[in-house]
C-alpha cells in the first residue's frame, strides 16, 4: 500500500475521487493516481541485502490484427479526445491467445541471502487523459543467494492488464507504446492494429436510397433482358 504523509489527513474522507485535481490541490488516491509526497511508495519494502532487476525477455510488438470480432471490424477503431486510437476490449475475440510471459532476472547484489518481491507494472501511452500513472500486472517472490541471480516469469493478459476504462465506462485497449516497469527498469511494448487489412470492408457504404435505386435498376435491366429474349 501507499503510505501517505500526515498532511494527507487534511483531505476530507468524503472526497473519494481517485484522479488527482491540481486545480484544487487534490493529490488523488492510491498508487494508480496519487501525485503527492509519500512516506513509502506502493510495494516498497526493507531488506538486509540489495537487489536489482532486469528484463530477460518481453515482446516489443503485439499485433491485434486477426483478433478483432468480424461483426466489429467496421467500427474497430475509436478516437479519444486527443485523437488517439484504441480498441474496445469486448471487440477482441481471442484475449487468451494474446497472453505472453515476461521473464525477469533478479540479482542479489549483497552479502546476505534474501527474498525479493518483483512487481511488474504497466503504463498506457502517456497521452491518454485520465489514465492511471501505472497499474500492477502481477508479482512474484524470488529467493536468491548472495551475489547470485534467480529468474521469474509473470503472465501478462493484455485485455486485462494493459486496458483502462474510459469516461463512458467502456474497457478499452489503447494502441501505441505501452511501458512495462520493474523497479527502475522499463521496456516498451507497441500494441498495433493494421487497419488497412479491413479497409476494403468499409471503403464505401451506400445509403438506403442508393440501395433501393440499385435494386430498381437491376430489376429494370432484368425485365428488359427477358423481353428481348422472348422476342428472339
Amino acid at each position: 500500500m501507499t503510505w501517505y504523509p500526515e498532511s494527507f489527513t487534511s483531505i476530507p474522507m468524503s472526497d473519494m475521487n481517485m484522479r488527482a485535481d491540481p486545480s484544487r490541490g487534490y493529490p488523488g488516491r492510491t498508487y494508480r493516481f496519487y501525485i503527492g509526497d509519500r512516506v513509502s511508495a506502493f510495494g516498497h519494502g526493507l531488506s538486509y541485502t540489495n537487489f536489482s532487476c532486469k528484463f530477460l525477455s518481453a515482446p516489443e510488438r503485439l499485433s491485434l490484427s486477426g483478433y478483432v470480432r468480424a461483426e466489429s471490424r467496421r467500427h474497430v477503431l475509436n478516437g479519444t479526445s486527443n485523437g488517439l486510437d484504441y480498441i474496445r476490449v469486448d471487440n477482441v475475440a481471442y484475449c487468451n491467445s494474446l497472453r505472453f510471459h515476461v521473464q525477469i532476472l533478479v540479482n542479489n547484489d549483497g552479502d546476505l541471502d534474501g527474498s525479493q518481491v518483483g512487481l511488474l507494472f504497466s503504463q498506457v501511452p502517456k497521452s491518454f487523459e485520465g489514465a492511471p500513472k501505472k497499474q500492477i500486472i502481477g508479482f512474484d517472490r524470488v529467493h536468491a543467494q548472495s551475489y547470485k541471480s534467480a529468474e521469474t516469469s509473470i503472465l501478462v493478459d493484455p485485455c486485462q492488464h494493459l486496458s483502462i476504462v474510459n469516461e463512458q465506462g467502456n474497457k478499452i485497449l489503447p494502441l501505441g507504446d505501452h511501458t512495462l516497469i520493474v523497479e527502475d527498469m522499463k521496456h516498451t511494448l507497441s500494441i498495433e492494429h493494421d487497419r488497412r487489412r479491413y479497409s476494403f470492408e468499409f471503403a464505401y457504404r451506400p445509403s438506403a436510397s442508393e440501395v433501393i435505386l440499385f435494386q430498381f435498376l437491376f430489376l429494370v435491366s432484368t425485365v428488359a433482358a427477358s423481353v428481348s429474349f422472348l422476342r428472339t
